[in-house]
């Protein structure tokens, strides 16, 4: 598959020989990983949830979340053995698993609280609106409370052809009506020049925290 060519070349090339770089996990700095983390711990109900953590990387949200003192039940999925591998090094006591969510069932439905992706839009595979709205399909399937995602904003000052960069208002319009379950969508922008967030509440959780 193109879109799995596309994100293994990008991800794996030079993470046996450096493993911290951020950079090369499409983070521009430790910062602005923090800021799209913030989002997170800020909007969402998250002590003691069932956290799935899409694209999990090396476990950086795991990080944020035990630096913030946030208790959660974690497992992180990425399609990337390596990164799961250093993933799982790092932190020992959670699970991590390597996977593909989208070609095979992982889960059994409703089995998390929050579902959680960040960054896995990013890379210009030539179907990403497409192949969001299938992706948010599928994560509202799997938790009972709460989808996050961030992508990249199409306003951003500063774009690059690797990348893929949506309007949020057509996001917002295409999730809308993905399943009843939905119960409120929140948008959150100008944390970062080139980034958006979106919260989808479900009928059967808790609604997001209010805007601070």
């Amino acid at each position: 598959m193109k879109k799995r060519k596309i994100i293994r070349d990008y991800y794996e090339a030079e993470l046996p020989r450096d493993p911290d770089r951020l950079e090369r996990l499409g983070w521009e700095d430790r910062e602005s990983q923090f800021r799209r983390f913030q989002v997170l711990t800020d909007y969402v109900y998250l002590e003691d949830k069932r956290v799935l953590d899409v694209g999990c990387g090396m476990g950086h949200l795991l990080d944020h979340l035990k630096e913030k003192e946030i208790p959660v039940t974690y497992t992180g999925l990425d399609l990337l053995g390596s990164m799961v591998n250093e993933a799982s090094r790092r932190h020992g006591e959670h699970r991590f698993i390597k996977g593909d969510l989208f070609r095979e069932p992982c889960f059994e439905d409703k089995s998390f609280d929050v579902i959680y992706c960040s960054g896995l839009f990013n890379l210009n595979t030539g179907n990403n609106f497409d192949f969001l709205l299938s992706a948010v399909e599928i994560f509202l399937r799997l938790t009972k409370e709460t989808v996050v995602f961030n992508l990249l904003h199409h306003d951003s000052p500063e774009r690059d052809d690797k990348y893929y960069y949506f309007y949020p208002d057509q996001v917002v319009r295409g999730v809308e009506n993905l399943s009843p379950d939905i119960k409120s969508i929140q948008l959150v922008e100008h944390y970062l020049n080139n980034d958006f967030t979106l919260l989808l509440s479900l009928k059967d959780g808790p609604s997001c925290k209010p805007e601070n």
